[in-house]
């Protein structure tokens, strides 16, 4: 899920032919103009909070579809049957666009959600006494806060006085949810069920992959990721792992036993090593390495567990 810090250049950047060479389709919940609401909105509560950092406006989400659908469905249809299932599950508002990527490839949504919804009637509030805001409209307690030193009031500064409207809120406050560590796995459920109850070739079914599972997810590199050089790296002891994983199941190593060497040298080493060292991701491969080897010696010991048995079966019938 991608936060958007600017959510109106995003929808024109989606939703522009100019800018998408292969664009099929786009689709509005609301009229565009509700979206220079939300983000005038979001931009003045983060600079009443004086959180640093980049305002999030909305958020996005990208949906991979099956490469069948181009052929079975009409783009506008399959559209919006997948926005209008976000905002009856969710009640957000959304703008999507559907593209394939330069080379026909990758068919897929651009879904782009607003975490506020819009009130029945305005919310204004009316000034008890003046108000004082300073440059960066951050709410000062005297007039003396926002004077320069010939006593005039500096220039961004303003006033609102007494009886005036000082805040009107068309839009209600974020919705938690969207926030909330299962939402992500959530929706990947949900549109997963959604994908698999239209392909018609059963090979095309997807399954979402299970994070606390055997194996360890690779990360997709974004393009011009400044650290993807790290992500590849990292996705090679990840493959690394995974290989092991394949190898032991063969072996007939129990799923339980790899499960424990997983939590034990992968997970828990992980927290641990955040605990002392902070985020450092370049100590990743060599936790994941020391996890493998313990993963192979697994291995060899149930192989050769297996082998003496095979013998002993072979030996009792020996005369």
């Amino acid at each position: 899920m991608g936060k958007l810090s600017d959510v109106r250049g995003r929808i024109t950047y989606i939703s522009s032919h100019a800018k998408q060479e292969n664009l099929y389709a786009v689709y509005e919940t609301t009229e565009r103009r509700y979206w220079t609401e939300l983000a005038k909105c979001n931009q003045q509560e983060f600079q009443k909070s004086g959180t640093e950092g980049k305002c999030i406006e909305a958020r996005e989400f990208i949906i991979a579809l099956p490469e069948s659908f181009p052929n079975l469905y009409e783009p506008d249809r399959l559209l919006q049957l997948f926005t209008d299932h976000f905002k009856e599950k969710y009640g957000a508002e959304c703008v999507s666009a559907l593209h394939h990527k330069k080379r026909k490839t990758n068919y897929h949504i651009h879904l782009i959600f607003s975490e506020r919804e819009q009130l029945p009637e305005p919310i204004e509030k009316t000034a008890t006494r003046n108000i004082f805001y300073e440059e960066q409209g951050k709410h000062v307690r005297t007039k003396k806060e926002i004077l320069d030193e010939n006593g005039d009031v500096r220039k961004g500064c303003k006033i609102v006085k007494k009886g005036e409207i000082h805040e009107r809120n068309i839009l209600t406050a974020k919705n938690k949810l969207f926030k909330q560590d299962g939402f992500v796995d959530e929706v990947k459920h949900f549109y997963t069920n959604l994908i698999n109850t239209l392909v018609k070739d059963d090979k095309e079914k997807l399954h979402v992959f299970d994070e606390n599972g055997l194996y360890l997810a690779t990360k997709k590199i974004g393009k011009n990721n400044p650290k993807a050089e790290q992500i590849q790296t990292d996705n090679e002891y990840r493959m690394c792992w995974n290989r092991e994983v394949d190898r032991a199941i063969l072996s007939g190593v129990a799923e339980t036993e790899i499960q424990q060497i997983r939590k034990e040298y992968i997970t828990d080493r992980i927290k641990e090593s955040i605990d002392l060292f902070g985020s450092q991701p370049e100590r990743l491969g060599s936790i994941l390495m020391s996890a493998v080897a313990v993963l192979a010696m697994l291995i060899s010991k149930v192989l050769q567990k297996a082998k003496l048995s095979e013998c002993a079966g072979i030996l009792q019938y020996l005369p």
